[in-house]
Parts: C-alpha cells; structure tokens; sequence
C-alpha cells in the first residue's frame, strides 16, 4: 500500500510538473534581459513541457486522475488575490484608453469575487478540484506538443521580426513569457474540474491575449488588443454570474456536478446559458469574431498558438463539457444556431480575403463554428466530430499560422497573389503550407473525415436547416482554399529566382507538425476507438460508436496511401521524358521572356494570374456587418425564449 501510494504521488507531481514548468520558464523570462538566455529558456521550458504531457496522458490514460485540493486553504487566497490585483490593473488600462466599458466589466467582474468570497457565504469546491479525462488529455497534448512547438519557432521568428521591424520596441522576452504564462494557465484551464479554478484560468488567458495583441504598440494594434479585452471579458463576467448564482442558489461549485443537474429547470437553463456565452465569445463566434480578426496584427505565433490552437479551443472544450446540459433544450438550439451561422458567414467571407492571415483568421472562425454547431447538438455521433476536428484542426492550422509567418520574412507579403513561384524559391515553405491547406479541405485528410461524420450526426437530428448549411459551408470551403493552393503551385517562369533557406528553430516545428497532420489523419481510427468512444462511453453512460466504420476507415486510409503513392509513379515518367523548352502562349505573342505579351493595339502587356475573390458578393464592407447584425438577433431571440422559459 506504501508504494503504491508513493507511485501516485509520483504520477500527481507530473501534473504539478507540468504546470510548473511553463510558469517557472515565464518567472525566469521575466527576470532576464538577454536574448540568447531567452531563447535556451524557452526551448529547454518547450521539450519539457512536451515530455511532461506525453508521461502525463501515458500514465493517465486508462485510470484518469483527479485530486482534492481543499485542505489547501493559501491556493484559493492567492487565486482571489491575482483576480482582484488583474481587474484593478485592468481597469487602470481601461481608464487610460478612455475605454471605459473595459473598465466598467472589470468592476463588475472584480465585485462579484470579492461579494462572493467576503459576503455571500463563501462555498469551497466540496468534490474534486482538478480532474484528468481523455477528453482533457486530448487538450494537453495538443497544448503540450503543439503549443512548445510554436514556443519553439517563436525564438527564431521574434529574432527576425525584431530585425525587419525597427519602429517596434524589441519586447521579445516579454513575449514569450506571456506565452509561457499563457500555456500555464491552458494547463490548469483544460483540467479545472472546480468552476472557480476554471473562472481564475479563464481570465488569465484573456489578459495574456490582450498582452500579445498589442505587442507592438501602435494604434491599430492597441485597438484591436482593448477590443479582444474587452469582448472576453463580457464572456467572462457571463460566467462569473453563472458560478456565483449556482453556489449560492444550488451549492454546485464543480463542472462533474453542473452536468448532472435537470437542464429543464428553468433556473439551470439561464446559468448554463450565461456559460455557453462566454465559450461563444472566447471561441469568437458571431457577433463576437472581430476580436479575433483584429488579433492578427498580432506576430504571428501569438495567432498561431493563442488564436487558433488553444484559446479559441477553450470556448469550445466548455461548450463540449456542458453539452450534457445543451443537447435538445432550448439553451443547445440556440447555441447550435449561433455556431451553424457563423459557420456559413465566415465561410463566405473568406472568399474575398487575399491576406494569408485573414483566410487563416475567416476559416478559424467557420471552423469553430461547425465545431460549437456539432458540440451543442449533444449526440454522441455529433460529439464525436466536435472533438475529432478540435484535433485536426489544431495541427493543421497551426502549421498553416507558422508557414505563413515564415513566408512573410521571406518574401515580405502575406497576400497569397504573392505567392507566385514560392514552389521554386522555397520548396520546403511550400511543401508545409501545401500539407496544411491539404488537411483542411481535401479527402481523405482530417477536416473531411470530421466533416463526413458531421454529415452522418446532422443528418440523425433531421433538421434540413443544419444539414443545408453544413452542405453549403463545406462547398465554400472548397473555394477559398483551392485559389490559394493553386498560387503555391503556380510555377511562372523566374530565370533568377535563388532559394532561400529557413531557420532551423521555425523549420523544425513545421516539419514536426506537418509528420503530425499526416498521422492523425492515418490513425484517426486509432485515436477515435482508444479515446473518444471511451471518452463518450463515460458520459452517456452507454456504450458509444463511432460514426465512421471499419470499412470508411480503411477506404479513407487507401486514399490517403494513394496521395503519397502515386506521385512516386508519376515522377518516374517526369524524369524519363524528354523535354524542350518553349514560349509559352498568353492569348497574345509572347514578347520572348515570359514575362510580356502583344497585347491589342500593339501595347505590350505585363502577364498577371490572379484569382476572383468577388469582393461585390463577399466583401467584408458588403457581408461582415450584415451577418454580425443577424447574429445579434439570434442571440436576442433565444435570450427572450430561455427568458421565457425559465419564467414557466
């Protein structure tokens, strides 16, 4: 019995480990002014942060792990202490900025701490306080090993930001110790089982993303950051209210316990409601998107890491935690529909993008969409899809955010009509952002097979409305992502294009996760059988089957084989051709060089290949305020029919 107790204390300082190791690199980050220093602290911080959260799923995996911690009295001081010293500071910024609203959400949200932990009765978490599920070991391992990897392509890309950006104040290490704070408080976020353990981690995370959006300073970008501020902390004040009014009224403090409650009670139905709010706004659903817009001024491993890997997947992951909670109820309908529309809407509106990282911004977006949309209906075929395209899409899009990052250095734009001949100067950025587009859209990549099953789940709910909107989103996506793929592959003709090599500390990361884009596609059916049935085993209270078979799954893994196989036959014939080299036609005489033509009237005309983005239909000017608005009126419809329902 000792030394079985003495092994579990082992397995609890993993978790313990773990935390403290993104929190101590950030402490150590804060106090050194060296560079260099910087730089070994964060990659030493990053592998062991890897390390730690592969031991931690391994040793968890099968027997989970949740621990207690209210005979430690000093924590929940310390937490209440920082809650109470961020809403001060934040309400000095709002003050500052003349943003007052900033201000007036920070008021609120630091009263209602302090009521509930002086004069309401105070209620301590009763059960257990942090809990390790294969749902939360799904997110630690995508934050562990995706999120060190961006750690560790920051080091490199801050280095050449700083050289290519002198009007910018060289802030580096600020930076990557408000990553590493970030990723501490995505640790305690994804295992909080205490609803005031989640609110402390919560808040941080939105500080960090005001943090790092406005890394620069400048104008737009502290608009942006006191925008992203603000509209997060709304969602955070929303669940604020929900936990205070569900310890004082019905004694619930834990996540394990809210999901038990009766969902019909009319009470219930308004809390949950006021939390499913706040996941909408933290995974920048409509009409709350233009935070996350406006985020990427930001550098782009703060877009990479803390915009679409893991704190917009925070939204999420509480909306799938309370979706025993959502499911057919008034509360889940609402939600559904809030996600299948900005679905469809952002879907739209990445047409007419051209900016790289406003098509990664837009797609983000819709694609947290059909995540929230999946996740609310609350079936386990539809809960299966939300958790299997949190993990494609984290792989995917982060390879996507650091490729775009490294093309910009290189060539100085991010405008994807740039990106002629990148296939040519740099074959290795564009085999990554080839393997990433490939991953969201092409069969039988990651985002496909998510998107097969979504079919299956909405087609189980009988709702056409769904089902329409799923159909068309995913048609749309087949657009945007095809004209930027074509510009990568493009191969105009460049006499003295040179390539151009990338730095070992953002080649690496980008390698690793475009290895780990094409394996969780190809063990998909590994990952679905060992862990999310078993997950949603436990949560149904009944034995869950995928909604892909054996039989799709072998079919979808022989066309994915055939993606890697059949190039090597055709680049047989390539090379045993023989080839010449001529003008090429461009509906006019080729000047001689390529480059030029004869055009009408004599004029030589310079060639130009360019997409149609149809700003006229899909414009942001024509389409953005217009979908915000119709939002709005979602949300304030199902408000009054909650309203109304919990007045019965």
């Amino acid at each position: 019995m000792a030394v079985y107790k003495e092994r579990q204390r082992g397995k609890t300082g993993m978790v313990y480990s773990l935390l403290g190791c993104a929190l101590i690199a950030a402490c150590l980050l804060l106090l050194v002014k060296n560079h260099k220093a910087a730089g070994v602290i964060v990659v030493l911080a990053s592998v062991g942060m890897m390390v730690l959260s592969v031991l931690v799923a391994v040793n968890y995996f099968h027997t989970g792990w949740s621990v207690s911690l209210e005979h430690y009295a000093f924590i929940p001081w310390i937490m209440f202490a920082i809650e109470v010293l961020l809403a001060i500071y934040i309400c000095y910024i709002g003050f500052k900025h003349k943003h007052y609203i900033v201000s007036l959400l920070a008021i609120i949200g630091g009263a209602l701490t302090v009521w509930h932990e002086f004069f309401a009765g105070h209620h301590a978490p009763t059960g257990a306080t942090l809990v390790i599920d294969k749902l939360s070991i799904i997110m630690i391992l995508i934050i562990g090993i995706i999120g060190s990897l961006i750690c560790i392509y920051t080091v490199a890309y801050m280095r050449v930001y700083a050289h290519h950006n002198h009007d910018v104040a060289d802030r580096r290490v600020f930076f990557m110790a408000v990553l590493m704070i970030f990723m501490f408080a995505m640790f305690g976020l994804v295992i909080a089982n205490s609803l005031m353990y989640l609110f402390f981690f919560w808040e941080i995370t939105t500080f960090c993303s005001y943090l790092l959006i406005g890394y620069t300073k400048k104008p737009d970008a502290t608009a942006n950051a006191l925008k992203a501020l603000w509209m997060n902390l709304f969602g955070g004040v929303a669940l604020a209210v929900s936990i205070v009014v569900l310890a004082q009224v019905t004694g619930v403090t834990t996540m394990d316990a809210l999901i038990k409650l009766d969902s019909s009670s009319g009470l219930v139905a308004v809390l949950v409601f006021l939390m499913a709010l706040a996941g909408l706004i933290k995974a920048a659903q409509m009409p709350f998107s233009t935070w996350l817009l406006g985020a990427m001024v930001a550098p782009t491993p703060s877009s990479a890491l803390v915009h679409s890997s893991t704190m917009v997947k925070a939204g999420v992951f509480l909306i799938i935690r309370l979706s025993p909670v959502l499911g057919d109820t008034t509360v889940g309908r609402v939600v559904t529909l809030v996600g299948a529309f900005t679905f469809l809407s952002t879907a739209l509106l990445s047409i007419s993008q051209r900016d790289a990282k406003k098509i990664l911004a837009y797609s983000t977006i819709s694609n947290l969409g059909l995540i929230v949309m999946c996740a609310s209906i609350g079936t386990v075929a539809s809960l299966w899809t939300a958790i299997m395209m949190i993990i494609f899409h984290a792989v995917a899009k982060s390879l996507l955010f650091l490729a775009v990052g490294s093309t910009d250095h290189l060539i100085g734009s991010r405008d994807i009509e740039d990106m002629d001949g990148l296939l040519r100067t740099s074959p290795m950025l564009s085999m990554f952002l080839i393997v990433g587009i490939l991953g969201m859209f092409l069969a039988p990549f990651g985002m496909v097979i998510a998107k097969w099953a979504a079919m299956k789940a909405v087609i189980d709910t009988g709702n056409i409305l769904l089902l329409l909107t799923l159909a068309f989103g995913s048609s749309i996506t087949l657009f945007f992502w095809t004209k930027w793929l074509g510009k990568i592959i493009a191969n105009p003709y460049q006499p003295s294009a040179k390539k151009n090599k990338v730095d070992a500390l953002e080649k690496y990361p980008m390698i690793i996760l475009a290895f780990l884009t094409v394996l969780t596609c190809m063990t998909f059916a590994f990952i679905s059988q060992s862990t999310i049935v078993p997950f949603l085993t436990d949560m149904f209270g009944s034995t869950a089957v995928s909604p892909i078979n054996d039989e799709d799954s072998n079919i979808m893994l022989f066309m994915l084989m055939s993606l890697f196989v059949l190039p090597l036959f055709v680049l047989q014939f390539i090379k045993r051709r023989v080839t010449q080299n001529t003008t090429v036609y461009m509906a006019g005489e080729n000047v001689g060089d390529n480059k030029r033509f004869h055009g009408s009237m004599g004029q030589i005309q310079q060639v130009q290949l360019r997409n149609w983005y149809l700003e006229d239909l899909f414009g942001e000017p024509k389409l953005l305020k217009k979908s915000i608005w119709i939002a709005i009126a979602v949300l304030i419809v199902g408000v009054f029919m909650i309203a109304g329902g919990s007045l019965l």
